[in-house]
Protein backbone atom coordinates (compact mmCIF):
# COMPACT_ATOMS: atom_id res chain seq x y z
CA UNK A 1 0.00 0.00 0.00
CA UNK A 2 2.90 2.27 1.01
CA UNK A 3 4.35 1.64 -2.67
CA UNK A 4 1.18 2.44 -4.37
CA UNK A 5 0.45 5.95 -2.32
CA UNK A 6 4.55 7.04 -3.10
CA UNK A 7 3.65 6.00 -6.91
CA UNK A 8 0.67 8.22 -6.96
CA UNK A 9 2.62 10.99 -4.97
CA UNK A 10 5.60 10.81 -7.63
CA UNK A 11 3.58 11.38 -10.83
CA UNK A 12 1.36 14.24 -8.54
CA UNK A 13 4.48 16.12 -8.16
CA UNK A 14 5.65 15.43 -12.10
CA UNK A 15 2.38 17.04 -13.62
CA UNK A 16 2.76 14.08 -16.13
CA UNK A 17 -0.71 12.55 -18.21
CA UNK A 18 -1.61 9.84 -16.15
CA UNK A 19 -4.16 9.08 -19.08
CA UNK A 20 -1.54 8.85 -21.71
CA UNK A 21 0.39 6.57 -19.37
CA UNK A 22 -2.44 4.44 -18.97
CA UNK A 23 -3.09 4.06 -23.01
CA UNK A 24 0.70 3.29 -23.64
CA UNK A 25 0.86 0.50 -20.75
CA UNK A 26 -2.39 -0.88 -22.23
CA UNK A 27 -1.29 -1.10 -25.75
CA UNK A 28 2.22 -2.12 -24.76
CA UNK A 29 0.67 -5.27 -22.36
CA UNK A 30 -2.27 -5.71 -24.89
CA UNK A 31 0.81 -6.37 -27.20
CA UNK A 32 2.70 -8.59 -25.31
CA UNK A 33 -0.44 -10.99 -24.78
CA UNK A 34 -1.78 -10.92 -28.85
CA UNK A 35 2.18 -11.63 -30.02
CA UNK A 36 2.14 -14.94 -27.99
CA UNK A 37 -0.93 -15.80 -29.16
CA UNK A 38 -0.38 -14.62 -33.03
CA UNK A 39 3.12 -16.68 -33.40
CA UNK A 40 1.08 -19.85 -31.81
CA UNK A 41 0.52 -20.49 -35.40
CA UNK A 42 4.33 -20.67 -36.68
CA UNK A 43 5.18 -22.86 -33.87
CA UNK A 44 4.74 -25.48 -36.50
CA UNK A 45 7.11 -24.44 -39.28
CA UNK A 46 9.55 -22.91 -36.54
CA UNK A 47 9.71 -24.73 -33.36
CA UNK A 48 7.58 -25.19 -30.77
CA UNK A 49 9.00 -23.00 -28.16
CA UNK A 50 8.67 -19.94 -31.51
CA UNK A 51 5.63 -18.34 -29.31
CA UNK A 52 7.67 -18.22 -26.25
CA UNK A 53 10.87 -16.72 -27.58
CA UNK A 54 8.65 -14.06 -29.51
CA UNK A 55 6.66 -13.01 -26.17
CA UNK A 56 9.52 -13.21 -24.00
CA UNK A 57 11.61 -11.02 -26.85
CA UNK A 58 8.67 -8.08 -26.68
CA UNK A 59 8.42 -8.49 -23.09
CA UNK A 60 12.54 -7.64 -22.63
CA UNK A 61 11.35 -4.73 -24.98
CA UNK A 62 8.60 -3.46 -23.48
CA UNK A 63 10.64 -3.23 -20.12
CA UNK A 64 13.37 -1.60 -21.47
CA UNK A 65 10.48 0.83 -23.24
CA UNK A 66 9.33 1.67 -19.92
CA UNK A 67 12.63 2.38 -18.56
CA UNK A 68 13.20 5.06 -21.13
CA UNK A 69 9.74 6.45 -20.92
CA UNK A 70 9.64 7.19 -17.21
CA UNK A 71 13.53 8.38 -17.35
CA UNK A 72 13.00 11.21 -20.37
CA UNK A 73 10.01 11.86 -18.48
CA UNK A 74 11.72 13.07 -15.79
CA UNK A 75 14.93 13.43 -16.86
CA UNK A 76 14.52 15.33 -21.06
CA UNK A 77 15.19 19.40 -20.79
CA UNK A 78 14.75 20.92 -24.16
CA UNK A 79 17.35 22.85 -23.42
CA UNK A 80 20.13 20.54 -22.75
CA UNK A 81 20.20 19.07 -25.96
CA UNK A 82 22.28 21.43 -28.04
CA UNK A 83 22.59 21.74 -31.86
CA UNK A 84 25.68 19.64 -31.40
CA UNK A 85 24.44 16.75 -29.98
CA UNK A 86 21.18 16.81 -32.65
CA UNK A 87 23.95 16.71 -35.39
CA UNK A 88 26.26 13.98 -33.76
CA UNK A 89 22.68 11.91 -33.26
CA UNK A 90 21.38 12.84 -36.81
CA UNK A 91 24.45 11.25 -38.55
CA UNK A 92 24.70 8.52 -36.49
CA UNK A 93 21.18 7.45 -37.40
CA UNK A 94 22.44 7.74 -40.79
CA UNK A 95 26.03 5.11 -40.39
CA UNK A 96 23.62 2.57 -38.84
CA UNK A 97 21.47 3.05 -41.72
CA UNK A 98 24.16 2.64 -44.07
CA UNK A 99 25.35 -0.15 -41.85
CA UNK A 100 22.03 -2.61 -42.09
CA UNK A 101 24.28 -3.08 -46.17
CA UNK A 102 25.34 -5.68 -44.08
CA UNK A 103 22.28 -7.98 -43.76
CA UNK A 104 19.22 -8.69 -46.02
CA UNK A 105 16.26 -9.51 -44.10
CA UNK A 106 12.72 -9.84 -46.23
CA UNK A 107 14.22 -8.70 -49.43
CA UNK A 108 15.60 -5.18 -47.51
CA UNK A 109 18.40 -3.93 -45.92
CA UNK A 110 16.70 -2.24 -43.47
CA UNK A 111 17.27 -3.68 -39.67
CA UNK A 112 20.92 -4.68 -37.76
CA UNK A 113 21.17 -8.22 -36.39
CA UNK A 114 22.88 -8.72 -33.29
CA UNK A 115 22.24 -13.02 -32.01
CA UNK A 116 18.74 -13.39 -32.04
CA UNK A 117 18.23 -9.48 -31.92
CA UNK A 118 17.47 -7.54 -35.02
CA UNK A 119 17.37 -3.49 -34.49
CA UNK A 120 15.64 -1.01 -36.81
CA UNK A 121 18.11 2.07 -37.03
CA UNK A 122 15.12 4.68 -38.77
CA UNK A 123 12.92 4.48 -35.87
CA UNK A 124 15.30 6.25 -34.16
CA UNK A 125 15.86 8.10 -36.83
CA UNK A 126 11.95 9.39 -36.28
CA UNK A 127 12.46 10.82 -32.90
CA UNK A 128 16.18 12.72 -33.75
CA UNK A 129 14.06 14.10 -37.02
CA UNK A 130 11.24 15.70 -34.50
CA UNK A 131 13.53 16.69 -31.95
CA UNK A 132 15.50 18.11 -34.73
CA UNK A 133 13.07 20.05 -36.78
CA UNK A 134 11.27 21.03 -33.69
CA UNK A 135 14.85 22.98 -33.13
CA UNK A 136 15.17 24.80 -36.62
CA UNK A 137 11.72 25.30 -37.39
CA UNK A 138 10.76 26.78 -33.89
CA UNK A 139 13.78 28.48 -32.61
CA UNK A 140 16.29 29.49 -35.20
CA UNK A 141 14.15 31.59 -37.59
CA UNK A 142 14.11 34.39 -33.84
CA UNK A 143 17.40 33.48 -32.95
CA UNK A 144 18.91 34.98 -36.73
CA UNK A 145 17.57 38.56 -36.21
CA UNK A 146 18.34 40.76 -39.48
CA UNK A 147 17.92 44.34 -38.19
CA UNK A 148 17.28 47.71 -39.70
CA UNK A 149 20.32 49.05 -38.32
CA UNK A 150 22.67 46.65 -39.86
CA UNK A 151 24.16 47.25 -43.21
CA UNK A 152 22.42 46.25 -46.50
CA UNK A 153 25.32 43.84 -46.72
CA UNK A 154 25.32 42.71 -43.25
CA UNK A 155 21.43 42.37 -43.78
CA UNK A 156 22.37 40.25 -46.99
CA UNK A 157 24.70 38.11 -45.67
CA UNK A 158 22.53 37.15 -42.29
CA UNK A 159 19.87 36.76 -45.02
CA UNK A 160 21.66 34.00 -46.94
CA UNK A 161 22.67 32.41 -43.35
CA UNK A 162 19.18 32.19 -42.35
CA UNK A 163 17.75 30.73 -45.75
CA UNK A 164 20.56 27.84 -45.60
CA UNK A 165 19.96 27.03 -42.02
CA UNK A 166 15.95 27.76 -41.60
CA UNK A 167 15.22 26.66 -45.32
CA UNK A 168 17.93 24.61 -47.37
CA UNK A 169 19.35 22.28 -44.10
CA UNK A 170 16.49 21.06 -43.02
CA UNK A 171 15.18 20.10 -46.19
CA UNK A 172 18.53 18.42 -46.74
CA UNK A 173 18.21 16.44 -43.38
CA UNK A 174 14.53 15.20 -44.67
CA UNK A 175 15.21 14.29 -48.54
CA UNK A 176 18.89 12.70 -47.30
CA UNK A 177 17.14 10.50 -44.96
CA UNK A 178 14.70 9.59 -47.11
CA UNK A 179 16.72 9.01 -49.44
CA UNK A 180 18.89 6.07 -47.60
CA UNK A 181 15.60 4.84 -46.67
CA UNK A 182 13.96 4.66 -50.04
CA UNK A 183 17.16 3.56 -52.30
CA UNK A 184 19.78 1.81 -49.78
CA UNK A 185 17.30 0.16 -47.30
CA UNK A 186 14.86 -0.57 -49.78
CA UNK A 187 12.00 0.43 -47.48
CA UNK A 188 10.20 3.25 -48.60
CA UNK A 189 7.35 2.76 -46.28
CA UNK A 190 9.28 4.25 -43.58
CA UNK A 191 10.77 6.77 -45.88
CA UNK A 192 7.79 8.14 -46.20
CA UNK A 193 6.73 8.25 -42.67
CA UNK A 194 9.46 10.44 -42.01
CA UNK A 195 8.45 12.79 -44.72
CA UNK A 196 4.61 13.29 -43.60
CA UNK A 197 6.00 13.83 -40.18
CA UNK A 198 8.68 16.37 -41.22
CA UNK A 199 5.29 17.71 -43.38
CA UNK A 200 3.44 17.93 -40.10
CA UNK A 201 6.05 19.60 -38.30
CA UNK A 202 6.91 22.28 -41.24
CA UNK A 203 3.07 23.09 -41.79
CA UNK A 204 2.20 23.64 -38.17
CA UNK A 205 5.53 26.16 -37.46
CA UNK A 206 4.05 29.04 -36.50
CA UNK A 207 6.96 31.30 -37.49
CA UNK A 208 5.82 34.26 -40.29
CA UNK A 209 9.09 33.60 -41.59
CA UNK A 210 8.09 30.25 -43.12
CA UNK A 211 4.48 31.91 -44.75
CA UNK A 212 5.75 31.94 -47.97
CA UNK A 213 7.44 28.94 -47.91
CA UNK A 214 4.66 26.89 -46.94
CA UNK A 215 2.82 28.31 -49.86
CA UNK A 216 5.63 26.71 -51.42
CA UNK A 217 5.62 23.43 -50.11
CA UNK A 218 2.00 22.88 -50.46
CA UNK A 219 2.47 23.13 -54.35
CA UNK A 220 5.73 21.06 -54.19
CA UNK A 221 3.49 18.56 -52.50
CA UNK A 222 0.91 18.51 -55.40
CA UNK A 223 3.49 18.78 -57.80
CA UNK A 224 5.26 15.64 -56.35
CA UNK A 225 2.19 13.47 -55.66
CA UNK A 226 0.99 14.55 -59.69
CA UNK A 227 4.08 13.54 -60.95
CA UNK A 228 3.86 9.95 -58.82
CA UNK A 229 0.80 9.74 -60.64
CA UNK A 230 2.29 9.99 -63.92
CA UNK A 231 5.35 8.71 -63.57
CA UNK A 232 5.07 6.13 -60.69
CA UNK A 233 6.34 3.54 -63.36
CA UNK A 234 9.67 4.95 -63.12
CA UNK A 235 9.85 5.99 -59.45
CA UNK A 236 9.06 2.29 -57.91
CA UNK A 237 10.41 -1.05 -58.23
CA UNK A 238 8.31 -3.74 -59.11
CA UNK A 239 7.48 -5.55 -55.65
CA UNK A 240 6.07 -2.06 -55.36
CA UNK A 241 4.20 -1.85 -58.50
CA UNK A 242 2.43 -5.28 -57.39
CA UNK A 243 1.32 -4.00 -54.23
CA UNK A 244 -0.48 -0.68 -56.03
CA UNK A 245 -1.93 -3.36 -58.29
CA UNK A 246 -2.44 -5.47 -54.88
CA UNK A 247 -4.32 -2.75 -53.52
CA UNK A 248 -6.26 -1.95 -56.91
CA UNK A 249 -7.58 -5.32 -57.80
CA UNK A 250 -7.16 -7.30 -54.58
CA UNK A 251 -9.45 -10.65 -56.17
CA UNK A 252 -7.16 -10.90 -58.89
CA UNK A 253 -4.09 -13.30 -57.89
CA UNK A 254 -5.84 -14.85 -54.50
CA UNK A 255 -3.61 -17.57 -54.58
CA UNK A 256 -0.18 -15.88 -55.65
CA UNK A 257 1.00 -12.16 -55.14
CA UNK A 258 -2.10 -10.80 -52.93
CA UNK A 259 -2.13 -14.42 -51.12
CA UNK A 260 -1.83 -12.87 -47.32
CA UNK A 261 -3.47 -9.32 -48.38
CA UNK A 262 -6.96 -11.27 -48.95
CA UNK A 263 -6.46 -13.69 -45.92
CA UNK A 264 -6.04 -10.26 -43.72
CA UNK A 265 -9.70 -9.12 -45.40
CA UNK A 266 -10.92 -12.73 -44.42
CA UNK A 267 -9.31 -11.92 -40.32
CA UNK A 268 -11.16 -9.14 -40.51
CA UNK A 269 -14.69 -10.18 -41.70
CA UNK A 270 -14.54 -13.65 -39.56
CA UNK A 271 -14.76 -11.30 -36.38
CA UNK A 272 -17.71 -9.88 -36.33
CA UNK A 273 -18.63 -8.05 -33.02
CA UNK A 274 -17.08 -10.07 -30.31
CA UNK A 275 -14.96 -12.84 -32.42
CA UNK A 276 -14.03 -16.37 -32.94
CA UNK A 277 -12.65 -15.97 -29.15
CA UNK A 278 -9.04 -15.31 -27.89
CA UNK A 279 -6.69 -18.41 -29.30
CA UNK A 280 -8.81 -19.66 -32.08
CA UNK A 281 -7.64 -17.22 -34.65
CA UNK A 282 -7.57 -19.73 -38.05
CA UNK A 283 -5.78 -17.31 -40.16
CA UNK A 284 -2.81 -17.24 -37.97
CA UNK A 285 -1.71 -20.93 -39.24
CA UNK A 286 -0.08 -20.30 -41.87
CA UNK A 287 -2.98 -18.61 -43.83
CA UNK A 288 -1.18 -14.95 -42.82
CA UNK A 289 2.54 -15.31 -42.51
CA UNK A 290 4.85 -13.95 -39.66
CA UNK A 291 1.24 -12.54 -38.51
CA UNK A 292 2.28 -11.49 -35.27
CA UNK A 293 4.10 -8.13 -37.06
CA UNK A 294 2.29 -6.07 -39.37
CA UNK A 295 -0.58 -8.09 -39.70
CA UNK A 296 -1.31 -8.51 -36.27
CA UNK A 297 -4.93 -6.17 -36.54
CA UNK A 298 -6.38 -8.70 -38.46
CA UNK A 299 -5.58 -11.94 -36.10
CA UNK A 300 -7.03 -9.08 -33.13
CA UNK A 301 -10.12 -8.51 -35.04
CA UNK A 302 -10.85 -12.66 -35.70
CA UNK A 303 -10.10 -13.60 -32.54
CA UNK A 304 -11.97 -10.45 -30.34
CA UNK A 305 -14.28 -8.90 -33.40
CA UNK A 306 -14.84 -5.12 -33.21
CA UNK A 307 -15.01 -5.18 -29.57
CA UNK A 308 -10.76 -6.41 -29.97
CA UNK A 309 -10.12 -3.29 -32.47
CA UNK A 310 -11.76 -0.55 -30.33
CA UNK A 311 -9.42 -2.07 -27.43
CA UNK A 312 -6.15 -0.71 -29.58
CA UNK A 313 -7.86 2.13 -31.85
CA UNK A 314 -9.51 3.73 -28.92
CA UNK A 315 -6.08 4.17 -26.48
CA UNK A 316 -4.51 4.91 -29.83
CA UNK A 317 -7.12 7.84 -30.61
CA UNK A 318 -6.84 8.50 -26.85
CA UNK A 319 -2.92 9.37 -26.94
CA UNK A 320 -2.81 11.15 -29.98
CA UNK A 321 -5.94 13.66 -29.11
CA UNK A 322 -4.09 14.63 -25.92
CA UNK A 323 -0.95 15.01 -27.44
CA UNK A 324 -2.31 18.04 -29.98
CA UNK A 325 -4.66 18.75 -27.29
CA UNK A 326 -1.43 19.68 -25.34
CA UNK A 327 0.61 20.75 -28.14
CA UNK A 328 -1.90 23.70 -28.71
CA UNK A 329 -1.28 24.71 -25.38
CA UNK A 330 2.34 25.58 -25.43
CA UNK A 331 3.81 28.69 -25.41
CA UNK A 332 7.30 27.52 -26.87
CA UNK A 333 7.10 26.75 -30.04
CA UNK A 334 9.62 24.29 -30.07
CA UNK A 335 7.98 22.41 -27.18
CA UNK A 336 4.48 22.49 -29.57
CA UNK A 337 5.80 21.55 -32.13
CA UNK A 338 8.14 18.38 -30.80
CA UNK A 339 4.58 17.31 -29.60
CA UNK A 340 2.98 17.92 -33.05
CA UNK A 341 5.65 15.45 -34.39
CA UNK A 342 5.53 12.58 -31.63
CA UNK A 343 1.37 12.68 -32.16
CA UNK A 344 2.07 12.42 -35.73
CA UNK A 345 4.62 9.80 -35.16
CA UNK A 346 1.39 7.51 -33.83
CA UNK A 347 -0.92 9.09 -35.90
CA UNK A 348 0.44 8.08 -39.40
CA UNK A 349 1.46 4.80 -38.13
CA UNK A 350 -1.97 3.73 -37.12
CA UNK A 351 -3.06 4.89 -40.34
CA UNK A 352 -0.62 3.05 -42.10
CA UNK A 353 -0.87 0.06 -40.85
CA UNK A 354 -4.70 -0.83 -40.05
CA UNK A 355 -5.11 1.15 -43.36
CA UNK A 356 -2.83 -1.09 -45.35
CA UNK A 357 -4.00 -4.45 -43.70
CA UNK A 358 -8.28 -3.28 -44.29
CA UNK A 359 -7.20 -2.21 -47.93
CA UNK A 360 -7.84 1.49 -47.92
CA UNK A 361 -4.12 2.35 -48.54
CA UNK A 362 -1.58 -0.46 -50.27
CA UNK A 363 0.55 -2.29 -47.50
CA UNK A 364 3.91 -0.50 -46.92
CA UNK A 365 4.98 -2.94 -44.42
CA UNK A 366 5.13 -0.53 -41.29
CA UNK A 367 4.55 -1.74 -37.79
CA UNK A 368 1.48 -1.33 -35.11
CA UNK A 369 3.34 0.66 -32.60
CA UNK A 370 3.13 -1.08 -29.51
CA UNK A 371 1.06 -3.90 -30.62
CA UNK A 372 3.42 -5.37 -33.73
CA UNK A 373 6.40 -7.43 -32.68
CA UNK A 374 9.08 -5.20 -33.08
CA UNK A 375 11.68 -4.06 -30.46
CA UNK A 376 12.59 -1.14 -31.64
CA UNK A 377 9.82 0.33 -32.76
CA UNK A 378 8.03 -0.38 -29.18
CA UNK A 379 11.32 1.12 -27.53
CA UNK A 380 11.31 3.96 -29.48
CA UNK A 381 7.31 4.61 -29.64
CA UNK A 382 7.36 4.33 -25.75
CA UNK A 383 10.92 6.78 -25.51
CA UNK A 384 8.46 9.20 -27.35
CA UNK A 385 5.36 8.83 -25.08
CA UNK A 386 8.79 10.09 -22.47
CA UNK A 387 9.54 12.64 -23.98
CA UNK A 388 6.49 13.97 -24.56
CA UNK A 389 5.47 13.77 -21.08
CA UNK A 390 8.15 15.85 -19.97
CA UNK A 391 6.82 18.89 -22.06
CA UNK A 392 3.29 18.03 -20.77
CA UNK A 393 4.97 18.11 -17.16
CA UNK A 394 6.82 21.60 -17.42
CA UNK A 395 3.59 23.07 -19.16
CA UNK A 396 1.62 21.93 -16.11
CA UNK A 397 3.83 22.99 -13.66
CA UNK A 398 3.75 26.52 -15.26
CA UNK A 399 0.19 26.55 -15.38
CA UNK A 400 -0.23 25.36 -11.62
CA UNK A 401 2.36 27.86 -10.43
CA UNK A 402 0.28 30.97 -12.75
CA UNK A 403 -2.27 29.97 -10.44
CA UNK A 404 -0.98 30.19 -7.26
CA UNK A 405 0.72 33.88 -8.32
CA UNK A 406 -2.88 34.54 -9.47
CA UNK A 407 -4.18 33.80 -5.53
CA UNK A 408 -1.87 35.41 -4.00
Amino acid sequence: MNLVKKLQMMFKRTGTDKTIYACAIFLACFGIVMIGDASVGMSASKGYNFATINLLKQCVFVGGGFFSMFFFARAYKTRRISETIMLVSYFACILMMLACLMWTINNSHAWIKVGPITIQPVEFMKLVLIIFLSYIFGVLPDQIRISNHLSQEKRKKLAYRKFVLCVLFPVFLIVFAFIICWKVQKDMGSGLILMIMAACIFFATPSQYYRPYKILGLFGVLLIVLAFILFHDRFLKSHQMARIASWLNPLEDIYGSNYQIINGFVGYTNGGLIGRGFGNSIMKFGYIPEAQNDFISAIIVEELGLVGFAAFFIPYSIIIYRLFRYAFCMKESRDKLTLIGIASYFFVHLMVNVGGVSGLIPMTGVPLLLISAGGTSTLMALTCIGVAQALIAKYNREKKQEAIEKSL
